[in-house]
This record gives structure tokens, sequence and C-alpha cells, in this order.
């Protein structure tokens, strides 16, 4: 798929199919070369690869007349480490030893690997870890003994709850994986890693459940991030567009989210989860509309509850998406549809206002973004200042001045209010694009354009199609067996089988017998 989109790149390169290879695989930048077989040729290549490095530290040891070169970065390996497990451990050798093996027996570190290419060592230097290299030696070891700087794992920010766990993703790929780990307790959670990146080198990681999850699913999941080709890779966003579906569309195809639960969830239903170190965030595929209306809290609380607020989300999308167009195009086209009191009232509010309606309802959206952006960006000491000053002294001081109708200030902090409402929020951002195109139809057409671009914007959805699975599923194909996660959320003891839209090896996911209610006595209640 990224072959044909860059078949002009790959046209342009003319008689080098090396590089034309390069587009799927980066490796012609790292000319598989050997390591030098004596410490000075070493110790001379790296003097020039590393050059203008000032975080590069050396050190030599001499152990028994044979030289040993340690290397690593400064701020990303544990020196106390070093000095405890590799340098203690090395004058405790009593004679000379015979081969580079016999060095890495005494040494007190959890992980060792060997090496032999330069490339490899570059690799390993910059992940953090310690490169051992004994004179004379074809190889060196690897010694995993970094320490990179990492925040502790804190609560969920963009995805708050009251009830639940509070933990949430950091920046951290071992530790991310680690909380999958810590809730799902078997070997069947497979991972999977790759690097990406000719010279970032991120190491991106593709998490399922063997025996669940369907196969060909995970070799096209593993398939897109292998022909990806980049210079670096340093955000969950870019991974996103690399590799999503319909790049063009204003919905997301992936689902993304900082909480270690929901992947869990995910996962168990058939899913899979891409992680990349660096990013506090997951993608999961495939996505669907339906995923993005629905909380983590849903499955925190009571089902008969959840009903209730999942239907009030659902209306709050629609609404935030076609309430100002609506309200423009009654005002300005489809008057006869408003009750005569109420038509009076609203009347009576424009009179005066210099700006047709139009225009009134696109300035108010703008404004109302303006104070969006404005509360997001300044610290949060300020940015609820900001936002709380815009909405009550600007927007009253814009109706007083009879600049704008205090109903258009009504329908615009309604939409506003509909949209904080969702949980995702990344997909909020494409609802608030989509509401201007339908005030400027509503404003052109009325009713009539409002019910076109409707219907185009149904059509889209339906086409949308992520890794696969239809976006719309299981509305559209209907799925009967799946609605029951949908608009509703049944018991737990209801739930027996996994999306059939997913197509998981194991289609059942509650095994449990359902629960047994009790028979009334015959001799009345309370009675045995």
């Amino acid at each position: 798929m990224l072959l044909k989109k860059r078949g002009k790149k790959a046209k342009d390169l003319g008689n080098h199919p090396d590089r034309i290879a390069g587009l799927v695989d980066a490796s012609w930048h790292q000319p598989d070369e050997p390591l030098p077989s004596r410490l000075e040729g070493l110790r001379g290549w790296i003097e020039g690869e590393w050059q203008h490095c000032d975080d590069l530290l050396r050190r030599e040891v001499d152990v028994h007349g044979t030289r040993v070169l340690l290397i690593w970065l400064r701020g990303l390996v544990d020196l106390a480490r070093i000095e405890e497990g590799v340098l203690q451990p090395l004058e405790t050798l009593s004679r000379r030893p015979s081969d580079i093996r016999q060095i890495g027996s005494v040494l007190h570190t959890v992980h060792i690997r060997s090496i032999g290419l330069r490339y490899e060592l570059n690799t390993a230097v910059s992940d953090g870890q310690v490169v051992l290299y004994a004179d004379g030696s074809k190889v060196a070891l690897v010694l995993d003994i970094s320490d990179p700087p990492a925040r502790a794992v804190e609560k969920a920010e963009n995805e708050p709850t009251i009830e639940g766990p509070q933990e949430a993703f950091i920046e951290h790929l071992e530790l991310n994986i680690a909380l999958l780990r810590k809730r799902i307790r078997s070997p069947r959670l497979k991972v999977e890693s790759m690097r990406i990146g000719v010279y970032s080198k991120t190491t991106v990681c593709i998490a399922y459940i063997e025996g669940i999850a369907k196969p060909t699913l995970v070799d096209e999941a593993r398939q897109r991030l292998r022909k990806i080709s980049i210079d670096g890779v340093n955000d969950i966003n870019k991974l996103r567009e690399l590799i999503g579906d319909a790049p063009y569309t204003l919905f997301p195809t992936t689902e993304e989210t900082e909480r270690p639960d929901r992947v869990t969830g995910s996962l168990l239903q058939g899913r899979i989860a891409i992680m990349l170190d660096g990013a506090p965030t997951s993608l999961m595929v495939p996505a669907q509309f339906i995923n993005f209306l629905a909380s983590a809290e849903d499955y925190y609380m009571n089902y008969t509850l959840t009903l209730f607020i999942r239907i009030l989300r659902h209306i709050a999308y629609w609404s935030s998406l076609m309430l100002p167009s609506l309200y423009v195009a009654l005002l300005s086209y489809n008057q006869d549809l408003i009750p005569t009191p109420l038509l009076v009232s609203v009347e009576a509010q424009h009179r005066g206002i210099p700006f047709p309606t139009t225009l009134e309802a696109l300035v108010m959206m703008c404004v109302f973004e303006a104070l969006r952006e404005a509360g997001t960006r300044l610290p949060k000491a300020v940015g609820q200042s900001v936002s709380i000053v815009g909405t009550l002294i600007v927007g009253d001081s814009a109706v007083r001045a009879g600049l704008v109708s205090p109903g258009m200030v009504i329908v615009v902090a309604g939409t506003g209010i509909a949209s904080f409402s969702l949980p995702a929020y990344g997909f909020v951002n494409s609802s608030r694009i989509i509401q201007f195109a339908f005030v400027i139809i509503a404003g052109i057409f009325g009713l009539v354009g409002i019910v076109v671009l409707g219907l185009v914007l149904v059509t889209h959805l339906v086409s949308l199609r992520s890794f696969g699975v239809p976006y719309m599923a299981p509305i559209a194909p209907f799925t009967w067996s799946d609605m029951k996660d949908t608009f509703i959320r049944v018991p737990w003891f209801a739930t027996r089988r996994r999306p059939e839209q997913l197509e998981p090896i194991d289609r059942v996911s509650n095994r449990s017998p359902a629960p047994r209610v009790p028979k009334k006595s015959p001799y009345g209640e309370g009675q045995p």
C-alpha cells in the first residue's frame, strides 16, 4: 500500500535497486560491517562515528593483560550498576580470561547478549546500554543496565474516571508492557517488537492474545509497520497516519487511549494494541465508530446506568454536529416550522443585530473555538480563568452590545457542552470541523442542505474500514449479536460471545453459568 503511494518517489531513484528496497527496509543506511578485531581499530572507529558526541563515555580496564573497553552514554545508564555489576566483578578474575564469554560469566547483570556488527553496537549504545569489548575478540557484549529518564505511573489525565483503576501509560515502553502483563497474566499475551526510523530507531511493539486475535489481522498490522520507511517516529500520531486507513478522512480509523484497562479489554475482544516507545498512549485496531462513544467508566458502573448515559452521549454527539445548523436553517429559511410564540421571541432577539444569522453563527463558533484553544494551551490555573472570563464576560458583553443574540449564545454554548460530553478527544476534533460545513450548507440551502449533507456523511461513514473491519459495525452491516455493547451494555452474565465483526478464533468469552434466580417459598416470605 505504502509502496504504491510512493511510486513516484521510487521512479525518481533511477537505477538504484538498493535505495528502492530501502523504502521498505532502511538497512542500506546501516551496512552489515563486522566489528574491528583489535581494540585500537574499534577505538578509532568509535571516535569517528561518534565525533562531537560529548555525552559518549569510554572506560578502558586492564584484566590481567587483556584490555577491556566499556562504552555508554551519559544519562542513560545507571552508574552504580556499572561499578557494582561490571567493574568490581572484573577485579575478581584471578587469571587472564581466555575469551570474552568468560568475562561475561562473572558480570552481575540481568541480561547479556553478544553482537558482532557495527550498527548493532550503535543501536545498543543509543538504547542506553553498556557495550563491553575485549581486545582480540570478534564480538562485543551488550549489558542491559540502562536507566533512562522516565516519570512514574500517574493518573489518566485525558480519560479520567471516578471508579475503576487510575493508572495510565507513560513514555517508557517497558513499563507500559508491564502494565498489560499485570492485567493479563498469561503466556498467550504476545508482544512483538520492531524498529522504525532510519535515525530514531524507535521501538514499536504489537500486543495481542494468541488464540483470540485473528491471525490475518495480526499479519496485516505487522506488514503495515514493516513497510514504514521514515527518518524518525517520535509521536503516536505520526504512526497512526502512516498505518491508518482512509488517510484523508476526518474520522480516526485507529483508537487511541492512555488507559491500560481499556487496552486489556480490547485485547480480550480480539483487537490489537500498537505501542510506541516514548508515547504515553496506545493505538487499538480495528477501530469502530461505536467505540469512540463508549467510556471506560461504562464498565465500572451498573449496566442499568450505562443505558441512559450511552444514549445521552449519542444524542450529544449528533447535537454537537446539527444544533447550530438547525438553528440557522430554521431562522433563515424554515420559519414556518417554529411555533409562533417561540418565533416571535427569537425574532425579537435578532432585531437590531447587524449580521445575518449564518455569519453570526460562524463568528460565535470561531470565538468559542478560540476560547477553547486558549484554555487548553495555557497553564491550568490561568486556562480555567480564561475560559470562565471568555464565556461569561465576553459573551454577556457581546449580547449587551447588540452584536449577537442571546439565542445564538445559548445554541453555541450548548453545542460546546455536548461535544465535551464525548470521551474520545480525537474523535471530538472531527466534529468541530464538520460543524462549520453544516452551518454553511444550512445558510445556503436550509434544511434540504442539512439532509443532503447528512446523507453524504452517513454514506462516508458506512464506506470506511479499519484494518478490514467496517467502521460502522455492528450497525452497518447490522449484526444483532454485537449490539449488546453498543447503545446499551448488557450485564456481564449475558455477554457470552466476542464481537463477530472481529472474527476472533475463540468466539466464547464468558463460560460462567447464569446466576440462579431464587425461587419463592410456598410458605410466604421469610418462611423455609
